[in-house]
């Protein structure tokens, strides 16, 4: 299955889109299908919405399921560094629970 982030526009900053995204692909997962989110188009992303969207998908699904399942495409160096200092985020918030 593949997401195009860039139907949520070409900045991602909301609160309300990063839960549209983060309902997408949570229920898109529920079939065990590879999930490929397509990141062409998409210029910058906010790290709260990072960390609200593959943060809480990572610690959910765990690290090896989370990597074997969510694949990036399009993504640029910027965005992954955003995306990990998200999922990075959300481990030490979980960690201190």
């Amino acid at each position: 299955m593949n997401i195009k982030i860039s139907s949520f526009g070409p900045i991602i900053s909301d609160k309300s889109i990063g839960a549209k995204i983060y309902s997408e692909i949570s229920s898109s997962l529920k079939d065990k299908a590879v999930i490929n989110i397509d990141f062409i188009g998409v210029v910058s992303m906010a790290t709260f919405c990072a960390k609200q969207i593959f943060g809480k998908l990572y610690i959910e699904m765990g690290a090896d399921n989370f990597f074997d399942r969510i694949k990036f495409l399009n993504v640029s160096d910027d965005l992954k560094i955003i995306i990990k200092m998200g999922i990075q985020s959300a481990i030490e918030e979980n960690n201190s629970n």
